[in-house]
C-alpha cells in the first residue's frame, strides 16, 4: 500500500521580495534544516571551511552576476528568502545552486550522484500533452519539499513549483500551460562559472507566457551547468541540451510525438567524457534504455496512468530509494505536468512506487 504524500504548500504572492519574505518566513524551520544538514555534508565531503567553500561559489565564480543580469526578480526572491528566515544572503544563494555546486567544488570523478528521468508525450487524441520525471538527488533533503504555489501582481500568470524549503524551484508548471522538467549532463559535458544556475533557468521558463519565448529564453542566455530542459504545452514538447557552449535540440527520431531524456548527452557534442562510457556507478544508460522501451513505439498508449507506473519501475533504477548511506540519491519527488488549458500537476514526494500522487490545480 502507498502512503499519502504529506505535501506542505505554500501561496507567494506580491512583489519578488515579498514572495521571498513569505517563503523565508514561512519555511524558516525547514530552511535552517537543510542548510545544516548540507552544511554538514559539504564538511564530511570535502574536509575544509564550509564558509570558504560557499564563498568560493558565491564570490569566486559569477553565477550572481548572470543572476543579476538574466533573472534579477528572481534574485530579488532569494533576497526575500534570505530577509524571511533572518540568513545570510550569500548563504542562501549558494543553496539555490543546487547543480553548481558539485561541479563546481569538485573533480568529476567524484560526481557519481544518479540525477534524474524524465519524458514528455505530444498531445494525443483527448489526452493533453504532458511533461513528467522523477527528480533524483542527495538524502539529505529527504523531509525538506515544499510546493509553491506562485501568483504575479497584476498578470493572471500563476505557477505550480516543487522545491526544497530555501530554494526557488525545480521543476514545475504555469497556467499558460507551460511545464519543464531537466536532467543534470555536467558529469559528462562542459560547465560555465559564467552562466546562470538551473534553478533560477526553471522559474525564468515558467514565467515564459508561451513555449516560443520559453525556448528563446534559454537560447540567449550563458548556462553554468549542462542541463537538459524537456519543456511543453497543450500541444508539444521540446528538448534541449544545453552547456556551457552549445545548445541541440534532441529528437529521437523524425516525427517522434515522444521524448525522454536521463542523464548522459545524446545530440550535443560539447562534451569532456566520452558520454558511451559513464561511471561503473551511473545507471543513465540504463534507464534511458527502460524509458526507450516503454516510449518509443507510437502503436502504445500513454495515460497519466502510465507515466505513473514508468515513473515507479525499478527497472533501470528509474525509481530509487532512500538506501541511508551518506552521500547517496534517491528519488526526492516524482512529477507529472498535465498541460491541458486546465492545467494538472501530480506530485509524489520520495519514491512513486510508495508514494502516492496528489493532484494540484490553479
Amino acid at each position: 500500500m502507498k502512503r499519502r504524500s504529506d505535501i506542505k504548500v505554500l501561496v507567494l504572492d506580491g512583489t519578488p521580495r515579498d514572495r521571498g519574505r513569505i517563503h523565508g518566513e514561512a519555511l524558516k524551520p525547514m530552511i535552517l534544516e537543510s542548510l545544516e544538514r548540507w552544511k554538514y555534508l559539504l564538511g564530511q565531503r570535502f574536509k575544509r571551511s564550509v564558509d570558504r567553500l560557499i564563498d568560493q561559489l558565491v564570490e569566486k565564480t559569477n553565477f550572481l552576476a548572470a543572476a543579476k543580469k538574466w533573472t534579477p526578480q528572481l534574485l530579488d526572491e532569494v533576497k526575500g528568502i534570505a530577509e524571511g528566515a533572518g540568513l545570510d544572503f550569500n548563504l542562501v544563494f549558494a543553496l539555490q545552486l543546487m547543480d553548481e555546486w558539485i561541479w563546481c567544488l569538485q573533480s568529476r570523478a567524484q560526481n557519481t550522484v544518479e540525477r534524474c528521468s524524465s519524458l514528455g508525450c505530444f498531445k494525443e487524441g483527448d489526452r493533453p500533452a504532458l511533461v513528467a520525471q522523477n527528480l533524483d538527488w542527495l538524502n539529505y533533503i529527504e523531509g525538506l519539499g515544499a510546493l509553491l504555489h506562485i501568483k504575479y501582481p497584476e498578470s493572471t500568470l500563476e505557477s505550480l513549483v516543487p522545491t526544497v524549503a530555501g530554494m526557488i524551484g525545480t521543476c514545475g508548471l504555469n497556467n499558460r500551460p507551460l511545464g519543464i522538467c531537466t536532467n543534470a549532463l555536467w558529469e559528462f559535458a562542459n560547465n560555465s562559472i559564467d552562466g546562470l544556475p538551473t534553478t533560477f533557468i526553471v522559474r525564468a521558463v515558467l514565467e515564459q507566457p508561451n513555449l516560443n519565448t520559453a525556448v528563446d529564453f534559454i537560447h540567449k542566455i550563458k548556462h553554468a551547468s549542462a542541463e537538459n530542459y524537456l519543456i511543453g504545452d497543450s500541444e508539444q514538447v521540446v528538448d534541449y541540451e544545453c552547456t556551457a557552449n552549445k545548445i541541440s535540440q534532441h529528437i529521437p527520431y523524425e516525427g517522434a510525438l515522444r521524448v525522454y531524456h536521463t542523464n548522459h548527452p545524446l545530440v550535443n557534442d560539447d562534451v569532456i567524457f566520452p558520454p558511451k562510457k559513464p561511471p561503473l556507478t551511473s545507471t543513465t544508460h540504463n534507464r534511458f534504455n527502460y524509458l526507450v522501451k516503454r516510449l518509443k513505439d507510437p502503436t502504445k498508449n500513454i495515460t497519466i496512468e502510465t507515466v505513473k507506473y514508468i515513473l515507479s519501475s525499478h527497472e533501470g533504477s528509474v525509481c530509487v530509494h532512500h538506501n541511508y548511506q551518506p552521500l547517496a540519491g534517491y528519488t526526492f519527488c516524482s512529477v507529472i505536468c498535465s498541460l491541458s488549458h486546465s492545467p494538472v500537476l501530480y506530485l509524489a514526494m520520495g519514491p512513486p512506487c510508495s508514494n502516492e500522487y496528489k493532484s494540484f490545480r490553479f
